[in-house]
């Protein structure tokens, strides 16, 4: 009786824990997917501009590439431990590009940890990934401290394909910060310098970041990001529609639907 009742109890507090790592485990499996999909996309992208030199090769896509379909396969093949374990190498690469499942606070410390020790114009291609990612994982004295850095850097490479990426991305880590720390109006400020760009390979394709211009939004800030919009067909030239339909409803008091731009 005492052994059924111990067996029982058992049960009552492992099951649910069991359950709770299923789940995580699918979890981890469909955020993969959904990064798997992304890699895909860049990768596309990527591309599309290497004839003209304007991309670097990225050895951390070319090798979530191949991971994916690792993952791929093993997901046919239905064995879990085989996915499980496709599943955390996938992880530790998805870290360092920045996506899911890879928590914001791993993102940032694979980076940085690559990062460690870089000099000049190799430098110069992390700092933007992490500013953002600092931001994101809390960390926002280095945030500051980064974006910062990016900006200063960038005059010496204006001719480098990621120097439009530099000054969009360096204003709009340091206009969150400036929200974060309460200070609308300086907020707004670096939202348009960051629209100021000249563009790049990314900003060109898939547009700017609508992060920071929503969390204005949500502060009742319509007048400057209206402005910043108008400023984003200056090198988004192929979306002037949508940018116009988000400036349309902005006008109608309404938030738009950004979409995949809230999410790199």
């Amino acid at each position: 009786m005492i052994i059924r009742l111990v067996l029982g109890l058992t049960c009552l507090f492992v099951l649910p824990q069991i359950l709770q790592s299923q789940r995580a485990a699918q979890d981890d499996i469909k955020a993969s997917q959904r990064s798997c999909r992304l890699v895909q996309m860049t990768l596309a992208a990527r591309e599309r501009h290497r004839a003209n030199g304007e991309v670097r090769e990225n050895d951390e896509f070319t090798a979530a590439a191949k991971a994916c379909k690792s993952l791929e396969k093993v997901l046919a093949e239905g064995d879990s431990a085989e996915v499980q374990k496709a599943t955390q190498s996938l992880r530790s690469i998805f870290a360092l590009l920045g996506v899911a499942p890879s928590s914001p606070r791993e993102q940032f410390a694979a980076l940085e940890k690559k990062a460690a020790g870089l000099k000049g114009r190799d430098l110069f291609y992390q700092l933007s990934s992490l500013a953002k990612r600092a931001f994101n994982a809390g960390e926002t004295d280095k945030a500051e401290a980064y974006a910062k850095q990016l900006l200063s850097q960038a005059p010496q490479y204006r001719n480098d394909w990621h120097y439009g990426n530099a000054i969009f991305f360096g204003n709009f880590v340091l206009g969150r910060v400036s929200l974060s720390k309460g200070d609308v109006k300086q907020a707004d400020h670096y939202l348009l310098a960051s629209a100021k760009t000249p563009g790049s390979p990314q900003l060109d394709s898939f547009g700017p970041n609508m992060t920071l211009a929503k969390e204005l939004l949500d502060k009742g800030e319509s007048e400057p990001v209206l402005q910043y919009l108008e400023l984003c067909k200056n090198f988004w030239e192929g979306e002037p529609q949508r940018l116009d339909e988000w400036r349309q409803a902005i006008r109608n008091g309404k938030t738009p639907d950004f979409g995949a731009n809230l999410n790199y």
